[in-house]
């Protein structure tokens, strides 16, 4: 092999090396900076690169949310995030189920809808929460609501060192906190 077939061997062997060195070292800020991005949005992920500040688990029974013929239901939870229950508190369920936004109005910061939640099935949730955000209320869509227990207001610690969670059990139409860190939850109706 002559001189200038081994320095071309060399070097080709060399530029492949740095091609795939910088491919990796792109590949490795992109998956940084997207990591930053969505943990710095919350208190915990800001501080201790965790991904949500709170994480809910519904265990729904069997039973859960039957219909006229006693036929269980796929359920529908909508979460608010609120500066105040106060408004979510005192709402009754067609207030809520038909103009939430404008019933909670100043109150409501953000909502989310869960995907739905079929009888028997458990589920845990995780979100990251707008930092004004001092209370989460559910709210479950029974189809038999009268004398349901359908609403739910969670405190959120403001410390949040640790993600406030609640473990949530749904049965026939009723919505409880079974589990809940740091402070209780409070049940309405």
């Amino acid at each position: 092999m002559s001189i200038k077939q081994t320095f071309n061997t060399y070097h080709k062997g060399d530029t492949m090396r740095f091609v795939r060195i910088f491919k990796f070292t792109l590949m490795s800020l992109a998956l940084l900076s997207s990591t930053a991005c969505t943990t710095m949005n919350s208190k915990v992920g800001g501080v201790l690169s965790l991904d949500t500040d709170l994480k809910l688990t519904f265990i729904v029974s069997a039973d859960a949310n039957r219909d006229d013929d006693k036929v269980p239901s796929p359920l529908i939870i909508k979460m608010y995030e609120l500066k105040s229950p106060d408004m979510f508190e005192k709402s009754n369920f067609i207030d809520i189920f038909e103009r939430d936004s404008e019933i909670l109005g100043a109150d409501l910061i953000d909502k989310h809808r869960l995907k739905h939640l079929q009888p028997g099935e458990e589920r845990m949730v995780r979100f990251v929460l707008d930092e004004k955000t001092k209370y989460v209320g559910l709210f479950a869509e029974f189809l038999m609501y009268k004398g349901a227990k359908y609403k739910l207001v969670i405190p959120i610690a403001q410390t949040n060192v640790f993600s406030s969670s609640a473990e949530i059990k749904i049965s026939t139409n009723k919505m409880a906190i079974i589990e809940r860190e740091p402070a209780k939850a409070n049940v309405l109706k």
